[in-house]
């Protein structure tokens, strides 16, 4: 499956080609049907909409769909309030953080006011490769402080008071504030659900231009997956929704870890991670839909802290995941964190100073690792899959403390 830019979660294609409805079918999967409401999004159906349209008499791009929807992302994300009381909102649209500018992204930092990430709104590598097909890749890039981890997907009024917990002047995190977890559970899930929406909007307007291109199968199973994940998201978006309401923040299950130092990195993402610290398959897929975990990692002065949430209903699916994490050595988390973000997590934002401690062929594998999509990155979670299951193995005596090459915890 594809991942263009930053705004897709990597490990979609495996839905496309593992377990699931989807898979059952893969052929209906890549063509659009007749009788199916358009892609263009009109209302209408594909067979009295766009199936029979006339090209338009604009110059064709060159480029292939997939660079021309990534670059049209980097140019198209709306101005739009997430709340779910958008008819209160007050003040602009404004450039809102995943992660808090005021606490965790000015920790990472520092006196240089900048972090590195993967940056989506600088334009990309665009690689040429053997087959005559064109990959494209999203480089690690020097972002500054205040641009880092931004999306127009809030008002100033909603931006002020739904995230207040956790914002400038709010005390620490306390593991026992449920309203704290809550907020962070929130915001790791509503900054993915902004960018899968404006993502189908965006598909749609390209759609309606290039009726040709965007139905060929790639374009197509690309679509399908940005169905699915809104399939997927609207019932949490509707959790969520109700529960800021009605000031109740419950409904949310935590895993809570804390790091006795202050590390060099955040994350916020959406995420189904496949395997649990023993390697074992995690059942995060159930007849089709998948669920995810709301995960932040984020450093504090002293400390720092690991916040895994899923809605009380999937615990099932990962209170083993949960329960190793919370009587593993602090060695063995970090061990596992190394070994899965790089891969699983995009949404990561390093300090100058873990990303300078990197050399050149690390600083090449994290970029690597992740930009890996479809195939190729359920070939490498499988191989985490054997790394932690060999470290596992009772007759394997492994030091934790000793990681490998894409250490994000270095002494």
């Amino acid at each position: 499956m594809l991942k263009l830019g930053c705004y897709f979660i990597k490990h979609d294609g495996r839905e496309l080609v593992d377990e699931g409805t989807v898979a059952l079918n893969i052929f209906k999967q890549i063509r659009i049907w007749n009788n199916e409401n358009c892609p263009c999004g009109s209302g209408k159906k594909y067979g009295f909409c766009c199936k029979n349209k006339k090209i338009s008499s604009e110059k064709k791009s060159q480029k292939p769909p997939e660079v021309q929807l990534m670059e049209l992302m980097r140019k198209s994300m709306k101005k739009i309030c997430m709340h779910p009381e958008q008819a209160q909102c007050k003040g602009r649209i404004k450039g809102a953080h995943a992660l808090q500018n005021n606490k965790i992204i000015t920790l990472l930092a520092g006196e240089g006011r900048h972090v590195y990430m993967l940056d989506s709104k600088k334009k990309p590598l665009i690689v040429p490769m053997l087959n005559g097909k064109s990959e494209v890749i999203v480089e690690v890039s020097r972002t500054s402080a205040n641009d880092a981890t931004t999306e127009t997907c809030f008002c100033d009024l909603h931006d002020n008071t739904v995230f207040a917990a956790i914002e400038k002047g709010a005390p620490d995190f306390e593991e026992t504030n449920e309203k704290m977890k809550f907020i962070y559970a929130y915001k790791a899930f509503i900054f993915e659900y902004y960018k899968q929406r404006m993502s189908i909007d965006i598909f749609r307007s390209m759609f309606v231009k290039q009726p040709v291109a965007f139905k060929a199968p790639t374009m197509v199973g690309f679509y399908r997956m940005l169905q699915l994940k809104m399939k997927e998201f609207e019932p949490v978006k509707a959790h969520f929704d109700e529960q800021i309401l009605s000031k109740t923040y419950g409904g949310i299950e935590t895993c809570v870890i804390k790091i006795p130092e202050q590390i060099k990195f955040a994350v916020y993402s959406y995420i189904a991670l496949d395997y649990d610290l023993d390697g074992k398959k995690i059942k995060h897929t159930v007849k089709g839909i998948m669920h995810r975990l709301a995960v932040t990692v984020f450093p504090e002065i002293n400390q720092s802290y690991i916040l895994l949430s899923c809605l009380e209903g999937e615990k099932h699916i990962y209170e083993m995941l949960f329960h190793q994490l919370k009587n593993a050595s602090i060695d063995r988390i970090k061990f596992y964190l190394s070994t899965i973000l790089p891969l699983y997590s995009e949404n990561m934002v390093l300090s100058a100073d873990l990303w300078n401690a990197w050399d050149d062929e690390t600083k090449m594998a994290y970029t690597f690792y992740a930009n890996l999509k479809g195939p190729d990155f359920i070939r490498f979670s499988k191989v985490i899959g054997m790394v932690l299951r060999k470290a596992n193995r009772k007759s394997t005596e492994i030091d934790f403390s000793k990681r490998g090459k894409i250490d994000l915890f270095p002494i």
